[in-house]
């Protein structure tokens, strides 16, 4: 990946490589002790802390287990409602006698999936948001 974006590898596959590139950093005394203090509350290495780091100021999307499985699940929904509308219509072209009530309660239900998908969408995008909670995902990565 780079600035954000997924690059196929040199052998045409998609998968990613190791992490190898060393990039050295100079820090104050000070800013090395807190660091370390930090990373050491945590249980993490200064490498793990600092990649973590790149990657939310990087803006790398990454998503955990709730929203994975809510994005699912609305995906699933509406490919329910998609299949019970194109029923009506086939069945409203079948009998000229469309069921407007059923219509309109399957066009509701839609809405309101495409509207819950918007905001999973929109917490996976918002970049500021990814970039401001790098504390929040080195104590996940403690925990994980």
């Amino acid at each position: 990946m780079r600035r954000g974006r997924w690059r196929p590898s040199e052998d045409g596959g998609s998968a990613t490589k190791r992490a190898d590139r060393v990039i050295p950093v100079r820090m104050t005394e000070a800013e090395a002790d807190e660091l370390d203090a930090q990373v050491k509350t945590l249980g993490l290495s200064r490498n793990k802390a600092l990649r973590i780091a790149a990657r939310r100021i990087g803006g790398f999307v990454e998503t955990d287990a709730q929203v994975s499985e809510a994005l699912r699940d609305a995906v699933r929904q509406i490919g329910g409602i998609a299949r019970n509308i194109n029923q009506l219509a086939k069945t409203a072209n079948r009998t000229k006698a469309p069921d407007f009530v059923r219509f309109q309660r399957h066009r509701m239900e839609l809405a309101e999936e495409l509207e819950r998908v918007e905001g999973l969408a929109q917490r996976l995008l918002d970049l500021g948001k990814r970039r401001g909670d790098g504390l929040k995902r080195l104590e996940a990565a403690r925990n994980g």
